[in-house]
């Protein structure tokens, strides 16, 4: 095996499973977008757009830096990973296809969040939505990358009315990562239940497809290749 000169390399328990371990990806964005990004303090309020795996990984990272009241948005379909976002500490979950998302935001974050988290793929609207749920002197991260649309009615003198701060995400730093991996260790989250589909390497395209709600069974949250399998 070969390392770079400038690789960063971090040391892990070699006891935990690889499909466990390998959870140290989603984690360490969890870390870096939903609570060094917004510099999240225990007791704040933190509102996560998108029950996705970052998205419930920003919910067991600002989970454990002690924030207050979690609130994870997603749709009908979601359902699943909504229960799974309150297993791993939102106190809140709203389905936006059949609640008021605004009302139950506003009302579970006592008028609006210190921190907006979006981390849904390609949906315009929540990035729009986001300057609402937050209060004033909030902050908005954005880590969904929605292929370079526009965002339909977004209002920037929410922005200037509320003196909210916008921040862009998009990698992970090592500190992220080195979080991620101490929590993982830890042991003290069900993490298994996160990971649900493992595929041999023959099977890369069903794993794929799978992850994109387009395979042949149930829609994966986290799927691991591994090389033994099949």
């Amino acid at each position: 095996m070969y390392v770079a000169p400038n690789s960063v390399v971090h040391k892990m328990d070699p006891d935990l499973p690889p499909e466990i371990a390998v959870l140290f990806n989603p984690l360490g964005a969890g870390f870096r977008w939903a609570v060094e990004i917004p510099d999240t303090q225990p007791g704040q309020s933190v509102v996560i757009l998108g029950p996705g795996q970052r998205g419930l990984a920003s919910v067991m990272a600002c989970r454990h830096v002690g924030a207050g009241t979690i609130v994870v948005t997603g749709l009908e379909a979601d359902a699943p990973k909504l229960a799974l976002a309150r297993d791993f500490g939102a106190n809140v979950t709203v389905d936006v296809e059949n609640e008021d998302a605004r009302e139950r935001i506003l009302e579970a974050t006592d008028g609006g969040a210190d921190v907006v988290v979006d981390v849904s793929a390609y949906a315009t609207e929540p990035v729009a939505a986001a300057l609402d749920y937050a209060k004033p002197g909030g902050t908005v991260v954005l880590a969904g990358v929605k292929g370079y649309k526009p965002i339909p009615e977004f209002v920037s003198d929410k922005i200037v009315m509320k003196e909210i701060a916008i921040r862009g995400a998009i990698g992970v730093t090592t500190t992220g990562y080195s979080e991620a991996i101490r929590l993982i260790e830890s042991r003290t989250l069900p993490l298994e239940k996160m990971h649900t589909h493992d595929f041999g390497l023959r099977d890369a395209e069903e794993a794929i497809l799978t992850l994109a709600g387009e395979g042949k069974g149930p829609r994966s949250i986290h799927s691991c290749l591994l090389p033994g399998r099949g």
